[in-house]
């Protein structure tokens, strides 16, 4: 179990109220991610299932590398918990995670390549936080990282995307960010050698065809020692003394029990009708705040200040609403998608060289506490209106109306099992939903990485903000197809 130490700030009566209702609870956090990553499984993959056995079979067994992480390979036969993702995954990701010591004086090189795949990043994980939340720290992506003399970064706007060769050398380095920072190379933010660091690769979109590393494989690991030795292998794997323990770092159980009963409306909270999308800030104001209704009090309570957790993708900026079946057995989503680069099947170059997003996804989720992800759809994947308008809908697949289908304009996604902790409390008709949209155009004016105040996201956003509604399946039967 673990305790819960909250910010010590001047709250109003409300949240004095809720937080009195959870004080002192015994919090099983870890074991209920666990069991629950175990027992859930993703509606929907992206790799074939040949070519998430054969990323797991040839990535699975490296001495500093956990395997392969993600939907497509959470069930796989003999899959171990590190590969069940349980911090709100998304369907096109392939992750490799790495948590390690690093001696005294001690830096990491790699030797790596750049993969055939819409978008890559190295990301250190973040000093833990209020409850044990984990964001994402120090931080470089694909086309930051300088190709090797005589390679080319395939993923340079307008650039080849299959060009060659493609090889990069990257460094890990103790203590904190310098004012100028060394090429290709990312700081662990602290000196002590009894630190465990963690860090993790994000692979998004392979080709088709590719597997989960874009078909490059894992990057080869240097340990340079102060002395300047250089070691390799499994001697460098004895001294680093990787580990392979599951993320930890989702919202404790008993702290959202209590949130839910003492709500207004513990049958749905924090669903409303319609649904209410907010950007992430962090844990604490998105998930615990979100049960105050008053703007002030629930600032002064869980400051917004973009600290993440969930161990979020510093690339991404995330928008987030909980919702209920209660309020109907169908849900749309409707807004207007952001110009994306089509890399599908596997395109040459970069189209349109100047895109709003890398890439952009809706996924439906379980509540905080196990932080499942159930299934999602890709910007590729959208069907869109000639103003590039989308429309989804999510349900349960035996409420699903005909129309609800591509072929009339309208993409699907399954709606999941509700909030899916081990308790029976949890509901199965309340969900989370997520829109990711990452690596966005620094000058697009309506990205949700614009919103620098809760509560403007609609404004902000203008036409790229979601819209949300309720229907029962007559109803949504009725629309029938749309005209593009």
């Amino acid at each position: 179990t673990m305790s819960v130490e909250l910010p010590s700030v001047k709250q109003a009566p409300l949240a004095r109220r809720i937080r009195a209702s959870i004080a002192g609870v015994l919090l099983g956090a870890v074991s209920v991610a666990l069991l629950a990553a175990a027992t859930a499984s993703a509606d929907l993959t992206y790799l074939p299932h040949s070519l998430a056995v054969k990323t797991n079979t040839k990535y699975g067994h490296d001495c500093f590398w956990a395997p392969p992480k993600g939907m497509d390979y959470a069930n796989l036969p003999g899959a171990i918990p590190i590969q069940k993702p349980n911090l709100y995954p998304d369907v096109g990701s392939t992750y490799f995670v790495a948590q390690y010591v690093l001696p005294e004086g001690a830096s990491l090189t790699f030797h790596g390549k750049y993969g055939y795949e819409r978008y890559m990043s190295w990301t250190m994980f973040g000093r833990p936080g209020a409850l044990g939340q984990i964001a994402s720290a120090d931080h470089l992506r694909d086309f930051q990282i300088k190709p090797d003399k005589g390679s080319i970064n395939p993923f340079r706007p307008g650039g080849k995307r299959n060009g060659g060769p493609r090889n990069y050398t990257f460094h890990v380095v103790s203590g904190p960010i310098p004012d100028v920072r060394a090429p290709n190379t990312i700081y662990t933010q602290t000196t002590d050698p009894a630190t465990r660091l963690g860090m993790s690769i994000r692979n998004y979109i392979p080709d088709r065809g590719r597997d989960g590393t874009g078909d490059v494989g894992l990057p080869k690991l240097v340990l340079n020692l102060a002395d300047g030795t250089e070691v390799r292998g499994q001697q460098a794997c004895a001294m680093l003394d990787p580990i392979e323990d599951v993320s930890t770092s989702t919202f404790p159980a008993g702290m959202w029990k209590g949130l839910v009963a003492a709500s207004p409306d513990p049958s749905n909270a924090p669903a409303k009708n319609p649904p209410v999308w907010e950007k992430f800030w962090n844990a604490l104001y998105n998930v615990a705040g979100i049960f105050i209704a008053d703007p002030a009090e629930r600032e002064a309570a869980y400051p917004p200040t973009e600290s993440g957790g969930f161990q979020n993708n510093p690339d991404t900026s995330y928008l987030l609403t909980p919702v209920s079946l209660n309020y109907g057995p169908l849900i749309t989503f409707s807004g207007k998608m952001p110009t994306f680069p089509k890399t599908l099947p596997a395109a040459k170059r970069w189209s349109p060289k100047n895109y709003q997003v890398r890439y952009w996804s809706l996924c439906s989720g379980s509540s905080p506490v196990t932080g499942l992800g159930y299934d999602c759809v890709f910007d590729q994947q959208v069907p869109l209106t000639k103003k590039r308008r989308y429309t989804i809908v999510v349900g349960r697949p035996a409420d699903r109306p005909r129309n609800a289908r591509p072929t009339c304009g309208y993409q699907w996604i399954n709606y999941g099992q509700g909030e899916n902790y081990p308790d029976p409390a949890a509901r199965d008709y309340v969900d989370t939903m997520y829109m990711r949209f990452m690596a966005v155009d620094p000058g697009w004016k309506n990205a949700p990485q614009k919103v620098k105040t809760p509560g403007t996201e609609r404004k902000v956003m203008g036409a790229y903000f979601p819209k949300s509604k309720y229907w029962t399946k007559a109803g949504f039967a009725k629309l029938g197809c749309r005209s593009k």
